[in-house]
């Protein structure tokens, strides 16, 4: 640029000087010339500084980068009294905040020097302003994100490794585009390395789906939206979870896995100090495989625990007691279930009795004269007819099956032996009931089984309330803990994504204990500190910031923030992000849909992006229905045409299929 050139250049972008320097805090007066919206430069039109945009301070051969946080007008105290109206000594001043500086062509976010008064300032040319945009460091490949909602004609691209090598945090409210972001991210990276076979065998993506809006849907007619969301099936695999019936997706995990003592605690909320201990005895010991093996060891020791209990002067050892303890052998026989134990527990209900009063139990009819514990037939009527029933216990399949009977055999031989406490074990076994056939429609035993695609979605849509707590748990700290053992030189990547995260990351919850609440934390927290160390990521969406625990919105490193208006969910975000300015928070309720808030530390400055818009058929299934269409659209459809919708010339709303589908 020539010298009369950078002088003319000078004379139009110069908008004003520093007039006070309080920390990153700078004023700056406003030359009188430049109050108009615009300013006129070599036949085109300049935009002219305003709140949100950003000025250069020339300091010596120093370009500081500013940006504007408020206008203010003040007096001119240097103004001519001679002016002959009110409004001419009145200066217009700009509060801006010092954000970073330019150096050898790049911008670097951070504070090297204070400006000093009178220093000059400039509006930002297209290259400066694109240097402060310009996200993508030398070292890192872009992924193209949208554009700057303030300046369409900007693109916004962020680095990969800033991002995917990175903790990210997606908020907004409900219809405000978080999902369409989320998905907008994974494809365009699955876009540039999905076809990459070292991609594929080192990266593993798992997404935890709570609603299932990141399923594929059949094609129907020429319909193809939401066919392949995120990516192609050929990267990804669908597990649509249920515990309403049996016979559908199940995850796979090795033996290795349902051996481990945090797989029960997890699965039946064990409490830390008499349950915990329990399920650790259980699972520690080789006894009761010992016995497993030899059906008649097993069997005598079944026949001793019922003579115990029978002549035991316990009072907590009721009838029930042994009534229970058959009916769990028999129901942990699954398919395979034996006819004579069935006939035994009949025989035993007929004419096994307890007198509380005397705390004894008797044989046979009250009406007749029914024979005490003291009699010599008694074991013959009970220990020795356990021990001679023809029972196979190979029948119970390792894994789930065979540590629930251990878990049983366990529990009532310390109950029967006094070594145990029924009440503060007995809500174990119930909830051991209960959740271990619903868990055996989740889940299947196989170590043999690899994930050959790159991306695992787990819909829990149809899973039970218990399990969709208790899923996420096993897996996520399942496969946290098998990449720290497994891959000690980090050769893998595993990036764990979990939508609507506020279901199994809440601060608070009525429905679950302390203890339990408080690991459950404690495992997200030491992924989202540590995981970084072993090669392990999150990806965390949701609508309710607030609800989460702050120890881990703080810790993310990158956030994508949409529309919040519950001032609680402002307020965490606040507290957590460090990078963020006034008016971006305060431009946070007002968001349109598809634009978020940029800020972490793959972004220089806090940008406001409008996402840009993803293949019909790889949005997410969020799309805000439109009533008005569905009223008038039958449900079945029929071979007669159907009645045609009269167009509405005034209509606004915007067409189904126009961007961005929220």
């Amino acid at each position: 640029m020539s010298e009369a050139r950078a002088l003319d250049h000078d004379a139009v972008f110069r908008v004003g000087r520093v007039i006070s320097v309080d920390g990153r805090q700078v004023r700056i007066a406003v030359d009188k010339l430049k109050n108009g919206s615009h300013l006129l430069y070599r036949g085109g039109l300049v935009r002219n500084v305003a709140v949100g945009s950003y000025v250069k301070i020339a300091k010596g051969f120093v370009e500081l980068i500013a940006k504007v946080d408020g206008e203010v007008v003040g007096e001119d105290r240097g103004a001519n009294g001679k002016y002959s109206r009110a409004v001419d000594p009145l200066s217009r001043q700009l509060d801006v905040s010092l954000v970073g500086y330019i150096e050898d062509g790049h911008f670097e976010r951070g504070i090297r020097e204070m400006p000093l008064l009178d220093n000059e300032c400039f509006i930002l040319t297209a290259d400066e302003f694109g240097l402060v945009h310009s996200f993508v460091s030398v070292r890192d490949e872009p992924l193209q994100l949208g554009v700057l909602a303030m300046e369409p004609t900007q693109p916004v691209a962020v680095g990969i490794n800033a991002i995917f090598a990175s903790h990210v945090g997606i908020f907004g409210n409900t219809g405000s585009g978080k999902s369409y972001t989320l998905a907008k991210l994974y494809h365009e990276l699955f876009k540039e390395y999905g076809s990459v076979g070292s991609f594929r065998e080192r990266s593993q993506f798992v997404l935890i789906d709570f609603n299932g809006e990141y399923l594929d849907r059949r094609p129907k007619d020429d319909d193809l939206r939401s066919t392949a969301v995120v990516t192609s099936a050929a990267n990804k695999h669908e597990y649509a979870l249920s515990t309403r019936e049996r016979g559908g997706d199940r995850l796979s995990l090795p033996s290795s896995a349902v051996n481990d003592i945090s797989f029960w605690t997890v699965l039946l909320d064990a409490t830390e100090k008499t349950q915990a201990p329990f399920l650790a005895r259980v699972l520690d010991s080789d006894y009761w495989d010992e016995r497993i093996a030899k059906p008649d060891d097993l069997l005598t020791v079944l026949g001793d625990m019922v003579l115990r209990a029978t002549k035991s002067n316990d009072r907590s050892l009721d009838r029930q007691t042994v009534l229970n303890l058959l009916a769990e052998v028999q129901g942990c026989l699954g398919s395979s279930p034996s006819a004579e134990l069935a006939a035994l527990i009949e025989d035993f209900q007929q004419n096994l009795h307890y007198n509380a009063t005397m705390g004894k139990f008797y044989w046979g009819p009250w009406s007749g004269a029914p024979i005490d514990p003291d009699h010599h037939t008694w074991e013959a009527k009970t220990k020795d007819r356990v021990t001679s029933l023809p029972i196979d216990f190979s029948s119970i399949e390792p894994g789930i099956d065979l540590i629930r009977f251990k878990i049983v055999l366990q529990y009532y031989n310390e109950v029967i032996s006094g070594f145990s406490n029924r009440e503060h074990i007995s809500p174990l076994i119930k909830r051991l009931q209960s959740r271990v056939p619903d868990i055996k429609k989740l889940l299947v035993v196989d170590d043999t089984m690899q994930y050959d695609a790159p991306l695992l979605v787990v819909s829990l849509r149809d899973v039970n309330l218990s399990m969709r707590k208790v899923i996420p748990m096993l897996l996520c700290k399942h496969l946290y803990d098998q990449k720290k053992q497994s891959d000690p030189t980090n050769e893998r990547y595993l990036n764990l994504i979990i939508d609507e995260a506020h279901n199994i990351l809440s601060l608070e919850s009525s429905r679950e204990s302390e203890a339990w609440r408080d690991y459950r934390l404690e495992t997200f927290e030491e992924i989202v500190k540590e995981g970084r160390k072993f090669g392990v990521f999150l990806t965390l969406a949701s609508q309710r910031p607030h609800d989460i625990s702050p120890t881990i919105i703080s810790q993310l490193h990158n956030y994508f923030l949409h529309r919040l208006v519950n001032n609680l969910d402002i307020h965490a975000i606040e507290k957590a992000v460090a990078y963020l300015d006034r008016v971006s928070f305060e431009s946070m309720p007002i968001l349109p849909t598809g634009a978020c808030i940029l800020s972490g530390v793959s972004a220089q400055v806090p940008v406001v992006v409008k996402v840009g818009s993803l293949p019909a058929e790889s949005e997410p299934n969020s799309r805000t229905m439109s009533v008005t269409k569905a009223w008038l659209t039958p449900l079945a459809e029929t071979d007669a045409a159907p009645e045609k919708v009269p167009e509405k010339s005034n209509d606004t709303q915007p067409d189904e299929d126009d961007w961005p589908p929220f």
